[in-house]
Protein backbone atom coordinates (compact mmCIF):
# COMPACT_ATOMS: atom_id res chain seq x y z
CA UNK A 1 0.00 0.00 0.00
CA UNK A 2 1.34 3.76 -0.67
CA UNK A 3 0.71 5.64 2.21
CA UNK A 4 1.39 9.13 3.44
CA UNK A 5 3.24 10.22 6.54
CA UNK A 6 3.36 12.81 8.68
CA UNK A 7 4.70 13.26 12.03
CA UNK A 8 7.53 10.50 10.80
CA UNK A 9 10.24 11.64 12.84
CA UNK A 10 8.20 12.37 15.92
CA UNK A 11 7.60 9.41 19.14
CA UNK A 12 4.81 7.47 17.84
CA UNK A 13 5.93 7.81 13.54
CA UNK A 14 9.46 6.78 14.52
CA UNK A 15 8.52 3.77 16.20
CA UNK A 16 5.83 3.11 13.52
CA UNK A 17 7.76 3.85 9.80
CA UNK A 18 10.12 1.17 10.16
CA UNK A 19 7.46 -1.45 10.47
CA UNK A 20 5.76 -0.34 7.78
CA UNK A 21 8.61 -0.38 5.86
CA UNK A 22 9.33 -3.85 6.94
CA UNK A 23 5.82 -4.55 5.53
CA UNK A 24 6.43 -3.89 1.97
CA UNK A 25 4.40 -0.42 2.17
CA UNK A 26 5.41 2.36 0.63
CA UNK A 27 5.85 6.26 2.49
CA UNK A 28 5.71 9.02 1.61
CA UNK A 29 6.83 11.23 4.50
CA UNK A 30 5.83 15.14 4.72
CA UNK A 31 7.90 16.35 7.03
CA UNK A 32 9.85 20.21 8.17
CA UNK A 33 12.94 18.51 8.60
CA UNK A 34 14.26 16.56 5.58
CA UNK A 35 18.21 16.00 7.47
CA UNK A 36 16.21 14.46 10.66
CA UNK A 37 14.47 11.90 8.35
CA UNK A 38 17.39 11.00 5.90
CA UNK A 39 19.02 10.07 9.56
CA UNK A 40 16.44 7.89 10.76
CA UNK A 41 15.30 6.50 7.18
CA UNK A 42 17.85 7.17 4.57
CA UNK A 43 16.34 6.42 1.33
CA UNK A 44 13.86 3.28 2.04
CA UNK A 45 11.09 6.35 1.97
CA UNK A 46 10.19 9.37 -0.18
CA UNK A 47 10.19 13.16 1.16
CA UNK A 48 8.45 16.13 0.70
CA UNK A 49 9.67 18.95 2.64
CA UNK A 50 7.11 21.00 3.90
CA UNK A 51 7.18 25.10 3.07
CA UNK A 52 4.31 27.20 2.08
CA UNK A 53 4.18 26.08 -1.29
CA UNK A 54 0.64 24.54 -1.33
CA UNK A 55 1.18 23.78 -5.34
CA UNK A 56 4.29 21.42 -4.56
CA UNK A 57 2.21 19.67 -2.21
CA UNK A 58 -0.61 19.03 -4.50
CA UNK A 59 2.14 17.67 -6.86
CA UNK A 60 3.90 15.32 -4.64
CA UNK A 61 0.82 14.42 -3.50
CA UNK A 62 -0.40 13.56 -7.22
CA UNK A 63 2.16 12.41 -8.18
CA UNK A 64 2.79 9.53 -5.02
CA UNK A 65 -1.25 8.80 -5.48
CA UNK A 66 -1.53 7.31 -1.89
CA UNK A 67 -4.07 4.47 -0.61
CA UNK A 68 -3.63 6.20 2.76
CA UNK A 69 -2.83 8.47 5.30
CA UNK A 70 -1.44 8.38 8.55
CA UNK A 71 -1.92 11.91 10.05
CA UNK A 72 0.55 11.70 13.31
CA UNK A 73 1.88 15.72 13.38
CA UNK A 74 0.66 17.79 15.66
CA UNK A 75 1.93 20.87 18.12
CA UNK A 76 1.04 19.60 21.58
CA UNK A 77 0.80 21.79 24.98
CA UNK A 78 -1.21 21.19 27.51
CA UNK A 79 -0.35 24.99 28.61
CA UNK A 80 -3.63 27.16 29.06
CA UNK A 81 -1.05 29.83 27.21
CA UNK A 82 -3.04 32.59 24.79
CA UNK A 83 0.53 32.59 22.83
CA UNK A 84 -0.04 29.26 21.51
CA UNK A 85 -3.12 29.75 20.06
CA UNK A 86 -1.74 30.59 16.64
CA UNK A 87 0.66 28.01 16.51
CA UNK A 88 -1.53 25.28 17.98
CA UNK A 89 -4.62 27.01 14.99
CA UNK A 90 -1.53 26.61 12.68
CA UNK A 91 -0.22 23.12 13.09
CA UNK A 92 -3.89 21.00 14.23
CA UNK A 93 -6.19 22.64 12.25
CA UNK A 94 -4.72 25.03 9.37
CA UNK A 95 -1.87 22.20 7.92
CA UNK A 96 -4.43 19.53 8.11
CA UNK A 97 -6.47 21.26 6.02
CA UNK A 98 -3.69 22.21 3.54
CA UNK A 99 -3.03 18.62 3.41
CA UNK A 100 -6.88 17.54 2.74
CA UNK A 101 -7.14 20.44 0.06
CA UNK A 102 -4.05 19.34 -1.64
CA UNK A 103 -5.14 15.22 -1.17
CA UNK A 104 -8.09 16.54 -4.08
CA UNK A 105 -6.30 14.59 -7.32
CA UNK A 106 -5.59 11.63 -5.60
CA UNK A 107 -7.83 8.54 -5.20
CA UNK A 108 -7.61 8.19 -1.33
CA UNK A 109 -9.22 5.35 0.33
CA UNK A 110 -8.19 6.00 3.91
CA UNK A 111 -7.42 9.09 6.09
CA UNK A 112 -6.75 8.01 9.49
CA UNK A 113 -6.18 11.37 12.10
CA UNK A 114 -5.19 11.07 15.27
CA UNK A 115 -6.32 12.77 18.23
CA UNK A 116 -5.97 12.84 22.54
CA UNK A 117 -7.81 11.44 25.20
CA UNK A 118 -8.07 14.64 26.49
CA UNK A 119 -11.04 15.92 24.35
CA UNK A 120 -12.79 13.39 26.89
CA UNK A 121 -12.44 15.82 30.32
CA UNK A 122 -14.62 13.58 31.95
CA UNK A 123 -13.45 10.62 30.40
CA UNK A 124 -17.26 9.68 29.42
CA UNK A 125 -16.58 9.40 26.06
CA UNK A 126 -18.36 12.81 25.56
CA UNK A 127 -16.25 15.54 23.27
CA UNK A 128 -15.12 18.22 26.09
CA UNK A 129 -11.87 19.39 25.64
CA UNK A 130 -9.40 19.64 28.80
CA UNK A 131 -7.50 22.32 27.19
CA UNK A 132 -6.39 24.27 24.15
CA UNK A 133 -4.79 21.68 21.90
CA UNK A 134 -7.10 19.12 23.06
CA UNK A 135 -9.67 21.88 21.64
CA UNK A 136 -7.96 22.18 18.25
CA UNK A 137 -7.83 18.70 17.99
CA UNK A 138 -11.60 18.24 18.25
CA UNK A 139 -12.49 21.59 16.21
CA UNK A 140 -10.17 19.57 13.45
CA UNK A 141 -12.43 16.37 13.14
CA UNK A 142 -15.12 18.85 11.55
CA UNK A 143 -12.90 19.93 8.58
CA UNK A 144 -11.96 16.37 8.14
CA UNK A 145 -15.38 15.59 7.94
CA UNK A 146 -16.17 17.97 5.52
CA UNK A 147 -13.19 16.76 2.87
CA UNK A 148 -14.05 13.35 3.67
CA UNK A 149 -17.56 13.50 2.98
CA UNK A 150 -17.10 15.52 -0.31
CA UNK A 151 -14.27 14.18 -1.92
CA UNK A 152 -15.36 10.44 -1.17
CA UNK A 153 -12.58 9.34 1.13
CA UNK A 154 -13.12 7.73 4.70
CA UNK A 155 -11.68 8.74 7.93
CA UNK A 156 -10.81 7.25 11.00
CA UNK A 157 -10.14 9.09 14.13
CA UNK A 158 -7.51 7.40 16.82
CA UNK A 159 -7.59 8.45 20.38
CA UNK A 160 -4.45 7.39 21.90
CA UNK A 161 -4.27 7.18 25.60
CA UNK A 162 -1.34 7.42 27.74
CA UNK A 163 1.37 6.05 25.53
CA UNK A 164 4.67 4.92 27.19
CA UNK A 165 8.09 2.87 26.28
CA UNK A 166 10.24 3.17 23.71
CA UNK A 167 12.76 6.23 22.88
CA UNK A 168 11.54 9.50 23.42
CA UNK A 169 13.44 13.10 23.43
CA UNK A 170 10.37 14.08 25.77
CA UNK A 171 10.12 12.82 29.19
CA UNK A 172 6.83 10.85 30.20
CA UNK A 173 5.42 10.12 33.87
CA UNK A 174 6.93 7.51 33.82
CA UNK A 175 10.59 8.68 32.96
CA UNK A 176 9.96 11.24 35.84
CA UNK A 177 9.35 8.12 38.29
CA UNK A 178 11.96 5.97 37.55
CA UNK A 179 14.22 8.72 37.22
CA UNK A 180 13.44 9.92 41.23
CA UNK A 181 15.18 6.36 42.00
CA UNK A 182 18.52 7.63 43.92
CA UNK A 183 17.88 10.96 43.31
CA UNK A 184 18.97 13.16 45.87
CA UNK A 185 15.85 15.04 46.61
CA UNK A 186 11.93 14.06 46.14
CA UNK A 187 10.16 15.00 43.45
CA UNK A 188 6.82 17.19 43.49
CA UNK A 189 4.43 15.26 41.63
CA UNK A 190 0.74 15.77 42.21
CA UNK A 191 -0.99 13.46 44.60
CA UNK A 192 -1.17 10.96 41.91
CA UNK A 193 -4.65 9.28 41.74
CA UNK A 194 -5.38 10.31 38.56
CA UNK A 195 -6.45 6.83 37.06
CA UNK A 196 -4.97 6.39 33.36
CA UNK A 197 -4.69 3.87 30.68
CA UNK A 198 -1.08 3.17 30.11
CA UNK A 199 -0.64 1.55 26.54
CA UNK A 200 3.16 0.41 25.36
CA UNK A 201 4.23 1.74 22.63
CA UNK A 202 4.66 -1.22 20.63
CA UNK A 203 0.91 -1.61 21.24
CA UNK A 204 0.29 1.29 19.72
CA UNK A 205 2.14 0.51 16.58
CA UNK A 206 0.72 -2.49 16.33
CA UNK A 207 -2.99 -0.93 15.68
CA UNK A 208 -1.83 1.46 13.21
CA UNK A 209 -0.89 -1.42 11.20
CA UNK A 210 -4.45 -3.54 11.50
CA UNK A 211 -5.94 -0.42 10.70
CA UNK A 212 -3.64 -0.45 7.48
CA UNK A 213 -4.44 -3.97 6.93
CA UNK A 214 -8.47 -3.75 7.23
CA UNK A 215 -8.47 -0.40 5.40
CA UNK A 216 -11.34 -2.12 2.86
CA UNK A 217 -13.20 -2.92 5.56
CA UNK A 218 -12.98 -0.12 8.24
CA UNK A 219 -16.47 1.79 8.66
CA UNK A 220 -16.18 5.41 7.52
CA UNK A 221 -16.21 8.03 10.50
CA UNK A 222 -15.50 5.57 13.21
CA UNK A 223 -13.34 6.78 16.22
CA UNK A 224 -11.18 4.30 18.32
CA UNK A 225 -9.96 4.80 21.51
CA UNK A 226 -6.72 3.01 21.43
CA UNK A 227 -5.20 2.07 24.99
CA UNK A 228 -5.80 -1.49 26.69
CA UNK A 229 -8.82 -0.74 28.69
CA UNK A 230 -7.19 -1.01 32.14
CA UNK A 231 -6.70 1.91 34.29
CA UNK A 232 -3.75 2.71 36.84
CA UNK A 233 -3.35 5.29 39.55
CA UNK A 234 0.26 7.13 38.92
CA UNK A 235 0.78 5.79 42.54
CA UNK A 236 0.13 2.20 41.19
CA UNK A 237 2.07 2.93 38.37
CA UNK A 238 5.20 3.76 40.42
CA UNK A 239 4.59 0.95 42.56
CA UNK A 240 4.79 -1.27 39.25
CA UNK A 241 8.15 0.41 38.72
CA UNK A 242 9.54 -0.30 42.23
CA UNK A 243 8.27 -4.00 42.07
CA UNK A 244 10.03 -4.53 38.39
CA UNK A 245 13.49 -2.23 39.29
CA UNK A 246 14.08 -3.19 43.23
CA UNK A 247 14.60 0.22 43.66
CA UNK A 248 12.66 2.77 46.08
CA UNK A 249 11.38 6.18 44.04
CA UNK A 250 11.68 9.37 45.68
CA UNK A 251 8.62 11.01 45.40
CA UNK A 252 6.29 14.18 47.34
CA UNK A 253 2.87 13.50 46.16
CA UNK A 254 1.09 16.35 46.45
CA UNK A 255 3.99 18.51 46.09
CA UNK A 256 2.36 19.59 43.21
CA UNK A 257 -1.33 20.61 43.06
CA UNK A 258 -3.95 19.11 40.16
CA UNK A 259 -4.04 21.57 37.46
CA UNK A 260 -7.73 22.51 36.94
CA UNK A 261 -8.12 20.89 33.17
CA UNK A 262 -5.82 17.67 34.48
CA UNK A 263 -8.20 15.00 33.08
CA UNK A 264 -8.94 12.38 36.37
CA UNK A 265 -10.20 9.57 34.70
CA UNK A 266 -8.93 8.61 31.19
CA UNK A 267 -9.42 4.85 30.17
CA UNK A 268 -9.91 3.59 26.45
CA UNK A 269 -13.10 2.17 25.24
CA UNK A 270 -11.37 -0.42 23.59
CA UNK A 271 -15.04 -2.41 22.57
CA UNK A 272 -14.89 -1.11 18.93
CA UNK A 273 -11.53 -1.81 18.10
CA UNK A 274 -12.07 -5.45 19.20
CA UNK A 275 -15.29 -5.65 17.57
CA UNK A 276 -14.23 -4.29 13.69
CA UNK A 277 -10.39 -4.76 14.02
CA UNK A 278 -10.26 -7.92 16.35
CA UNK A 279 -7.31 -5.86 17.96
CA UNK A 280 -6.29 -5.77 21.68
CA UNK A 281 -3.47 -4.66 23.56
CA UNK A 282 -0.48 -7.52 23.99
CA UNK A 283 1.28 -5.61 26.37
CA UNK A 284 0.04 -5.58 30.06
CA UNK A 285 1.73 -2.45 32.07
CA UNK A 286 3.52 -5.37 34.60
CA UNK A 287 5.44 -6.35 30.81
CA UNK A 288 5.84 -2.55 29.87
CA UNK A 289 7.72 -1.34 32.68
CA UNK A 290 10.14 -4.68 32.42
CA UNK A 291 10.77 -3.65 28.61
CA UNK A 292 11.25 -0.08 29.91
CA UNK A 293 13.81 -0.83 32.21
CA UNK A 294 15.13 -3.06 30.03
CA UNK A 295 15.57 -0.23 27.30
CA UNK A 296 17.71 1.80 30.17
Amino acid sequence: MKIVVTGSTGFVGRHLVPELLNEGHELLELTRDTAKSENLYGAATQKHLLDADQDGLKNALKAFQPDAVIHLASFLTSADDYNNVTKLIDSNIIFLCSLLDALKETDLQLFINTGTFAEYFKGDGILKPAYLYAATKTASRSFLDYYSNVYNFKNVNVIPYTIYGGKDSQKKIIDIIYESIGAANPVDLSPGEQVLDFIHIQDVVDFYKALIKQAATVPHNSTFQLGTGKGSTIKQLAATIEEASGGKTKINWGGKAYRPSDVMYAVADTELAKAVLNWSSNVSLDQGVKIFLGDK
